[in-house]
């Protein structure tokens, strides 16, 4: 079968490693895609990647032209059409999603809504932590409110009410 790769954004991962079950992420990719963009923003926390890197479940994709100016491009299209602001480093991976078929993993909303409004990014899965919980969680409900509790408590981080209630969890 096809390998499924997902490439995060640095708000993602500073969420998503905080979490108590993070390895859980690697029941739905086989690998995740970490542009050299998301390790420099990610400063003095890339400590944390050690472990997945020392267990090959990290590659890294370097600053490739191609890719830098698609994100300006992204960057630039975002701000003629007053839709929210894309920072570089989600621009870029959004730009590698879309070249290399794999998912985007973000908190941010901006590269959702992108990814949404732009025709040529609409086949680019855009995913924030509750959508990978729910991926990895659900059908089974009491496992995924628990899940969603954990990681709330975990990272700080709530989900709207109007989010949880499409997965029937408010």
């Amino acid at each position: 079968s096809k390998m499924q790769v997902a490439v995060p954004d640095t708000c993602f991962l500073i969420n998503w490693l905080r979490y108590r079950n993070k390895e859980d992420i690697y029941k739905l990719y086989d690998f995740l895609a970490v542009p050299t963009i998301v390790i420099d923003e990610l400063g003095s926390k890339r400590y944390l990647l050690a472990r997945w890197i020392a267990q090959d479940k990290i590659s890294f994709i370097p600053r490739i032209h191609a890719y830098e100016l698609e994100a300006l491009k992204i960057i630039e299209y975002a701000k003629a059409h007053n839709l929210p602001r894309i920072d570089p480093g989600e621009a870029y991976c959004l730009a590698v999603a879309r070249y290399r078929n794999y998912d985007v993993l973000t908190d941010n909303k901006a590269a959702k809504i992108f990814a949404s409004e732009v025709k040529e990014y609409r086949r680019v899965r855009v995913l924030d932590s509750l959508d990978v919980l729910v991926a990895l969680y659900s059908p089974n409900i009491e496992i995924l409110r628990e899940a969603v509790t954990n990681y709330s408590e975990d990272t700080g981080l709530t989900f709207s009410e109007t989010r949880l209630r499409g997965y029937e969890l408010a």
